[in-house]
């Protein structure tokens, strides 16, 4: 009887151990030519949908890959990775009990991964101030490699790309800004007049999934500034916590 449990408990245990490095991975595709434009038009600002002429920031595909203690966060684009500081990218990966983000601008970026409000500064950490060497830059993709730091399953994963033409100051009629979300239930507005059958709810006409309740409206929201400006923040902390490290 000794022999048969301890039997039981050594395949328990090697079933866990197993799970330990089992590899998972995930996507999420992502139609091209579903860019969003947001300009002044006229007298108001609004949004217009299908813009195909800009492939650096299109999104066709997002995905993370979990492999020996290891999570990959990757973003493939139409075009290519651009350094341009009024273009950039983001991806985000929310896990049973960590989070993870990859973003990347003006030729920098940072990749890391927080648990229970702290953030992992060793392996998981790379700075703004220069190109990071855990954040990679390959023709249409950009990736990066982070440390896992707990439960994997998934919870959420999304992307978002976007380029603006001098600041992101809306009071001005000149700026233009454009905008690509992976899924595109993550655009953080209605998409005017999206019937679900003039081709115009920024989606590839395959999956319906425009996350819009079929209204129209002025399109007058302002496209997820305040996420900008968040990433800003986020980058300073980042740059100041590295020098202190």
């Amino acid at each position: 009887m000794k022999l048969r449990n301890y039997g039981i408990i050594i395949g328990s245990l090697i079933i866990l151990l197993g799970s330990c490095f089992t590899a998972a991975a995930s996507s999420i595709d992502d139609g091209t030519g579903d860019v969003w434009h947001y300009s002044y038009s006229g007298t108001v600002w609004s949004w217009g949908g299908n813009v195909g002429n800009k492939p650096n920031i299109d999104i066709k595909e997002i995905s993370y890959e979990v492999n020996d203690g290891k999570i990959t966060l990757k973003m493939e684009v139409a075009g290519s990775i651009q350094t341009n500081d009024k273009i950039g990218y983001w991806v985000w990966y929310n896990s049973t009990d960590a989070t993870y983000w990859l973003s990347y601008a003006n030729g920098t970026g940072a990749g890391l991964g927080m648990k229970n409000g702290e953030i992992n500064y060793t392996s998981n950490f790379s700075s703004y101030m220069t190109s990071s060497d855990n954040v990679t830059i390959s023709g249409d993709t950009l990736s990066v490699v982070l440390d896992v730091l707990g439960d994997t399953s998934n919870v959420e994963l999304w992307g978002w790309a976007w380029e603006y033409t001098n600041s992101l100051d809306l009071t001005t009629n000149e700026n233009e800004w454009w905008g690509d979300w992976a899924p595109n239930s993550k655009i953080p507005f209605t998409p005017p007049g999206t019937d679900g059958t003039d081709g115009t709810d920024g989606t590839d006409g395959t999956d319906g999934t425009d996350g819009t309740d079929g209204d129209s409206d002025s399109g007058s929201k302002t496209p997820g500034f305040e996420l900008v400006f968040v990433i800003a923040a986020v980058a300073v902390a980042l740059i100041l916590l590295r020098k202190r490290h």
